[in-house]
């Protein structure tokens, strides 16, 4: 098994990677508060339209789509999604790590956040990780998987897309550097998992190379 498409893996690599070399130097929420200065337009539009790729309505369109093509690709979708969500929720509970603004708080300096406008803040313990760059790695590293023959380099889209996913979270104040990076890996086992399992078992059921808009396997 080809495991990953290097377009996907290497900026994804760069990106934990560096970010565990932030976490050594970097005092904890000081990532947070660094974007207060950035927190204006344009970006803060951008970076709430970011932020929506890391959700559940985007994947099931782009499932969709793939009935259309593969339905292997539909199912290997469907199947991430079922890990993601549920893994997601179990992980943030039994953690319980305080979102940036709880942390806040309780530090007494909630004041010195600045937030952007027309984002609901979430707050409490469901802090680790961010479910939203999970999804994203998850899903997007299963995609640079799909396209890794006929446009490997598809998959750099693909990486970016995942990495603005997950700045938009410590951006928009929902989550610290820490969960980010804990999400992007989760996320990268996920895709790998799935993939592993097309590998083992699907690849065998030549009926799911077919798709709504294509009949024959090829």
């Amino acid at each position: 098994m080809k495991w990953l498409n290097p377009w996907f893996a290497i900026p994804a690599l760069l990106f934990i990677n560096t970010g565990l070399v932030l976490l050594l130097f970097v005092p904890f929420g000081e990532e947070v508060l660094y974007f207060n200065a950035w927190r204006a337009e344009p970006l803060n539009t951008f970076f709430r339209f970011c932020t929506r790729l890391g959700e559940a309505p985007v994947f099931v369109v782009i499932g969709l789509i793939a009935l259309g093509f593969r339905y292997r690709y539909a199912l290997l979708i469907a199947l991430a999604g079922l890990v993601l969500v549920p893994l997601s929720y179990v992980l943030k509970d039994n953690i319980g790590a305080d979102r940036p603004v709880t942390y806040f708080e309780k530090k007494g300096i909630r004041d010195e956040v600045a937030l952007v406008p027309h984002v609901e803040i979430n707050g409490g313990q469901t802090s680790f990780p961010s479910g939203h760059t999970m999804t994203a790695f998850g899903m997007f590293g299963l995609i640079a998987q799909m396209v890794r023959r006929r446009a490997p380099w598809l998959g750099l889209a693909c990486a970016w897309t995942a990495l603005l996913v997950g700045l938009s979270r410590i951006f928009l104040a929902q989550h610290f550097l820490i969960d980010v990076l804990g999400g992007a890996v989760t996320g990268c086992l996920i895709a790998w998992f799935v993939w592993s399992l097309n590998d083992r078992f699907f690849q065998k059921w030549s009926f799911l190379d077919r798709g709504i808009l294509r009949r024959i396997p090829g």
